[in-house]
């Protein structure tokens, strides 16, 4: 009992001393680089729907997106989005074109961010997972870009 008694003592009186003051302040730098990308504005009539909505409209569009891959006009771009990549030379083809572009990529940025959201994830990595999730599903003769930035035909 005297041998525990002597050990406690002796830990507990025999803690060396540890100078920290330093001769002149400690400096840290930091450098942080913030990126922000925001692929489209967010409108308030985006914000209120809700993901069945736009499910629903994606499912409804979907047609015409296929038929503009099938000929050509649109492709997948490597963030995940539509991109024209022929145009039309009739104005209202065009016209339709690039409303069917904008809302099919209004309605993956609201997907993304809800995903993005959900598990806790930076948008650009979700916006690299489905990007590749739909080079993955793309037919024959579609376009895709790939990760380095050119388009080839699937």
């Amino acid at each position: 009992m005297a041998g525990l008694v002597l050990g406690v003592c002796c830990l507990a009186g025999c803690a060396p001393t540890i100078n920290l003051a330093t001769p002149e302040p400690v400096k840290v730098d930091v450098s942080v680089r913030l990126d922000v990308y925001q692929k489209t504005a967010p409108t308030k009539a985006k914000e209120e729907q809700s993901s069945i909505e736009v499910a629903a409209g994606r499912r409804l569009r979907s047609g015409e997106v296929q038929s503009l891959k099938n000929a050509g006009i649109v492709g997948e771009d490597r963030d995940g989005y539509l991109e024209i990549r022929q145009k039309p030379t009739d104005p209202k083809y065009l016209s339709y074109a690039e409303g069917i572009v904008s809302a099919e990529n209004a309605d993956r940025a609201y997907l993304y961010l809800t995903n993005a959201q959900s598990q806790n994830k930076p948008m650009e990595l979700v916006e690299t997972d489905y990007a590749k999730l739909w080079r993955d599903r793309a037919f024959p003769g579609e376009w895709v870009q790939k990760e380095d930035g050119t388009w080839i035909r699937k």
